[in-house]
Order: C-alpha cells, then sequence, then structure tokens
C-alpha cells in the first residue's frame, strides 16, 4: 500500500480535511514519523492511515471471503450473546433469591422488635401499676381543693427610691437643679 494523500484519508474516513489535521495535531509526536510533506501536500504512511483510523474509531474489518465464514463468525457471535443471556439471567435469578432472603430477614428482625416492644410496655404498666399502689392516698379529694377561693396576691410595686438632693444644703440643691440635673433622677442604687 502507497502513500495516501489528507485529503483522501478525509474522505474515506467521511470527516473534513481540517478534523483530520486537528487529529494529526493531537496525536503530535505518534503519528510525526510517519507524516511527508511533497509540493505542499501532505501524505501519510501505510503505518500512519491506521493510526488515525484507530483514533478516529474506524479501524476497518477483515472482510469475509466466503459463506462459510461468515456464518462461522455469525454463529460464534450467536454463542456468545446466548452465553451472555444466560450469565445474565442466573445473576438475576440470583439477585431475586438474595432480595427475597434479605425481605425474609427484614420481617423477622420487625416481628422480634414488635413483641419485644410490646413486652417492655406490659412491664411498663405493670411498674406503673406497682408504682401507684405504693403511693400515699391523698388527705384531700381534688373537687375540694379546687372549689376553694383562691388566696389573695398583693401586687407587687417597686420600692420607693431615696431623694438625690436629701442631706444637700440649700445652695447645693440650687447648684444640682441648674447645673447638674442627672443628679435628679431617682434611682434604686443611690
Amino acid at each position: 500500500m502507497e502513500n495516501q494523500k489528507v485529503a483522501s484519508i478525509a474522505k474515506k474516513l467521511g470527516v473534513s480535511t481540517q478534523a483530520v489535521y486537528k487529529k494529526l495535531a493531537k496525536l503530535g509526536d505518534l503519528v510525526a514519523t510517519e507524516l511527508v510533506k511533497e509540493n505542499g501536500a501532505t501524505w501519510l504512511t501505510p503505518k500512519g492511515v491506521e493510526i488515525l483510523e484507530e483514533s478516529f474509531g474506524n479501524k476497518h474489518q477483515s472482510e469475509v471471503s466466503t459463506v462459510g465464514n461468515l456464518v462461522a463468525t455469525l454463529q460464534k457471535g450467536i454463542d456468545e450473546k446466548q452465553a451472555m443471556i444466560i450469565n445474565q439471567q442466573d445473576m438475576i435469578r440470583q439477585l431475586f433469591e438474595k432480595q427475597a432472603e434479605e425481605r425474609h430477614r427484614t420481617d423477622s428482625i420487625i416481628m422480634k422488635l414488635a413483641h419485644d416492644l410490646e413486652d417492655t410496655r406490659r412491664s411498663a404498666l405493670a411498674i406503673e401499676m406497682k408504682v401507684n399502689s405504693l403511693l400515699p392516698k391523698p388527705a384531700e379529694p381534688i373537687s375540694e381543693v379546687l372549689s376553694r377561693p383562691a388566696p389573695t396576691v398583693k401586687p407587687w410595686s417597686p420600692p420607693k427610691a431615696a431623694d438625690p438632693t436629701e442631706g444637700m444644703g440649700f445652695l447645693q440643691r440650687v447648684w444640682v437643679e441648674f447645673v447638674q440635673p442627672e443628679r435628679l433622677r431617682r434611682t434604686l442604687d443611690n
């Protein structure tokens, strides 16, 4: 097989020449030795064409020469697919069995927990009844306690604050009233 032009390779692969050149740039060193440039045209060696076809994913398969080979190839493909289907069916059956086993296991765990919860509830009720029987009975019935009038409650009022000018002389009071009125505020901490 002889060297081929990039344009003919592009037609053969069904892509544009620009796509082929971009792919050659990406492959770089891998096909650099397979490129030949003559008179402004780029040629690829057969090995370079093969590498390019592989990178585009268009590797040509060898053609089947006879009908017998075709039948054998197709039979082999059918056998492989049939074996794959059988394996998948076995895997599905195993998954169904495993799921049924898991479901049975979870159902039994849930039932055991439900029985344990019921037993715990019964024992809690029994303990509560024992505790209630040991408690002393109230002296007065609740209805009598509720029928009594409620005691009166005196509302809260703040304590009286001391006069801030108490104990000051006349001139000091006048000074505080006119110059320092903030000292006249009545606070609890004075």
